[in-house]
């Protein structure tokens, strides 16, 4: 008796199927992985813009909190009336500090003292002693700590977008004036003095062109504070 043969191959319905099971599938995995680059990339980028910011806020800080020390106590006074305050830049609100502190602790009041912070161009630059009265506009050597290039394509460039410094004071624990130390200086007691610092900073995401936004804001007490 014949064996009939049983065997046979998959229909042309079986394989369109299987085909578009397999786009299905394949287009899945595609959308996985470019959802995690994405992902990836973003979250690479804000951390990124995080370290910069707080590692720029961390440097200001700890200068401002030096602010008017000297290591002599005949000069001190002449320290604080040093600190000038802010300076209201190209950007419309105060963007420019400038300071001075005995850096080196030797008593001996010298150019490498002083100290000024501004937003240029939309980086943070540090600047010292120029020539004549020290302020933000005889300031010189003004050196970028952070990177920005509007020109070029490097899109891991940090755009600071806002550096601002709002003086805070209070007399003997009164009311707090915010804007300036002028406004403190109507009263008998002792000053203390604050500085409110906002750094708000974005960069571009490679992927989909994405911008990450972040602030930080830190209230600074000046070390010394003033007798008025």
């Amino acid at each position: 008796m014949p064996i009939k043969n049983k065997e046979r191959g998959i229909t042309l319905i079986e394989l369109l199927i299987a085909m578009v099971l397999g786009i299905v599938v394949t287009g899945g995995i595609i959308t996985v992985f470019a959802t995690t680059v994405r992902y990836n990339s973003d979250n690479l980028q804000m951390i990124r813009l995080n370290q910069e910011l707080r590692g720029v806020m961390s440097l200001i800080s700890r200068d401002l909190r030096r602010a008017g020390y000297h290591n002599s106590a005949a000069v001190t006074t002449t320290y604080l009336d040093t600190f000038g305050g802010a300076d209201t830049g190209t950007y419309g609100f105060d963007d420019c500090i400038y300071f001075a502190y005995d850096i080196d602790g030797d008593g001996v009041t010298e150019d490498t003292d002083y100290f000024a912070y501004k937003l240029e161009a939309n980086e943070i630059k540090t600047g010292d002693k120029g020539i004549g009265a020290f302020n933000c506009t005889n300031a010189d050597d003004w050196e970028s700590l952070t990177e920005y290039d509007s020109t070029s394509d490097d899109r891991s460039d940090v755009q600071i977008t806002e550096l601002q410094f709002v003086p805070e004071c209070s007399i003997a624990g009164g009311t707090v004036a915010t804007g300036n130390f002028a406004s403190c200086n109507a009263g008998t007691g002792v000053e203390v003095r604050n500085i409110i610092v906002t750094i708000t900073g974005q960069v571009v995401t490679p992927v989909d062109n994405t911008v990450i936004s972040r602030t930080l804001t830190e209230t600074i007490k000046l070390r010394n504070d003033s007798g008025v």
